[in-house]
């Protein structure tokens, strides 16, 4: 049952894949770091301004990571479901 993808697949796909690669590492990475900051805060009691803000800064970070893999997954279920 496996398939041959001709090369404007790869093509299509070879985009979606750098994307995933990319941003997928980064994603599992922020979504760690704000879990164990949640996790950690709950133990030490006040959290300081300035850990607030790169704390909004990381969920924001972690949303766009996060997209951008979704975006790049999504690029290459599309065309595998293509051919």
């Amino acid at each position: 049952m496996s398939r041959k993808l001709s090369p404007e697949s790869w093509k299509q796909i070879a985009p979606g894949a750098a994307m995933v690669l990319l941003a997928g590492p980064v994603f599992l990475f922020m979504a760690m770091d704000i879990t164990l900051f949640l996790i950690m805060s709950r133990t030490r009691g006040m959290t300081a301004s300035t850990q607030i803000f790169d704390l909004s800064m990381e969920i924001v970070l972690c949303l766009f990571a996060g997209l951008v893999t979704a975006f790049g997954a999504r690029k290459i279920w599309r065309e595998l479901r293509k051919t």
